[in-house]
C-alpha cells in the first residue's frame, strides 16, 4: 500500500479536526518522555562529521538499496508496516531512532519483513520551528529524501529549547548529505506536504498516540485501529527485540 493511499484510509476531515486537538494535549505527556525516561548517552556522539554536519556517513549506509515511496520505507510487498510517530526536536526521539530504529531498519525492513511509515508530529512544546523541520521532510516524500533528511536532524538535533531548525540550518544540514544533493530545501508548506501533516495528526488521534517517540505495527494489508498494536517502549527488554515480536504476531504464517 502506497504512502497515499494509507493516507486516504486515515486522512478524513473529522480526523484531521480531531489531530489538531492531538498536538494541543499530547505536550505533558511529551514531556515526560523526553525528560529521560527513554534516556541514554547520546547516540550521536561518534558519529562521523562531514563539514561540520553529523552522520552524514551513517545515514547513507544505513539507507543504500532500500526502497523508498513518500514516507514509507522499505519493499511495497512488506507484510507488515511498522509505524513511527515523532517530532524532529524530542530529544527521546533521537535517543531511540538513533539507537533502536537503526537496528530494526536493518533486522527487519532491509531484508523485506516489515516496512516503514514515518509519521511527523509537531508537538506545540517544539514549536515552532519543529513545523518547519516537518514542512521540510514533507516536501522532501516525494523524492525520496524524507528518510535522508529526518535522519540527518536527528543526528544534529540541538538543545529542545532552541529556535534551531530554520532554512539556512536545513540547507547547511542537506549540502552534505549525497542523497540530498540538488533537492531544493525549503520550509514553506505546499499541498502535499500539508496533506501529510494533516494526515500524520489525524492518525495519531485516532490511535490516541500520548507523545513521541510512539510505535505501532500492523499487518500490511489494514489501516483500521484494531490493526495497530502498540510497541511497549519504556519497558524491560530490547525495543528492536519488541518490535520484531509484533511483526512477527501480524506476519501471517506461509
Amino acid at each position: 500500500m502506497s504512502g497515499r493511499s494509507i493516507d486516504e484510509a486515515v486522512g478524513n476531515r473529522r480526523g484531521q479536526a480531531l489531530g489538531l486537538a492531538f498536538v494541543g494535549v499530547a505536550v505533558v505527556v511529551a514531556a515526560v518522555a523526553g525528560s529521560g525516561a527513554l534516556g541514554g548517552d547520546d547516540p550521536a556522539k561518534d558519529a562521523s562529521v562531514v563539514d561540520g554536519v553529523r552522520g552524514t556517513r551513517e545515514t547513507t549506509a544505513l539507507l543504500r538499496g532500500i526502497p523508498q515511496e513518500g514516507i514509507v520505507l522499505g519493499r511495497d510487498d512488506a507484510p507488515a508496516t511498522i509505524v513511527e510517530f515523532i517530532d524532529l526536536k524530542c530529544p527521546a526521539c533521537k535517543r531511540v531512532l538513533l539507537t533502536d530504529g537503526r537496528k530494526i531498519i536493518d533486522r527487519l525492513v532491509r531484508p523485506g519483513r516489515a516496512k516503514l511509515e514515518l509519521r511527523i508530529l509537531g508537538l506545540k512544546r517544539f514549536q515552532p520551528d519543529t513545523l518547519v523541520g516537518r514542512t521540510a521532510v514533507h516536501r522532501l516524500a516525494g523524492r525520496g529524501g524524507a528518510f535522508a533528511l529526518t535522519e540527518l536532524l536527528l543526528y544534529n538535533q540541538q538543545d529542545e529549547g532552541d529556535r534551531w531548525i530554520t532554512v539556512p540550518e536545513l540547507r547547511r544540514i542537506a549540502r552534505v548529505a549525497p542523497e540530498l544533493r540538488g533537492v531544493q530545501i525549503a520550509g514553506d508548506a505546499t499541498p502535499e506536504s500539508r496533506r501529510l501533516d494533516a494526515s500524520a495528526d489525524a492518525l495519531a488521534a485516532r490511535l490516541e498516540v500520548p507523545g513521541t517517540p510512539t510505535i505501532f505495527v500492523r499487518p500490511s494489508n489494514r489501516t483500521d485501529p484494531g490493526a495497530f498494536r502498540k510497541v511497549d517502549l519504556k519497558g524491560t527488554g530490547s525495543r528492536e527485540s519488541k518490535v520484531a515480536k509484533q511483526v512477527d504476531a501480524v506476519t501471517p504464517d506461509e
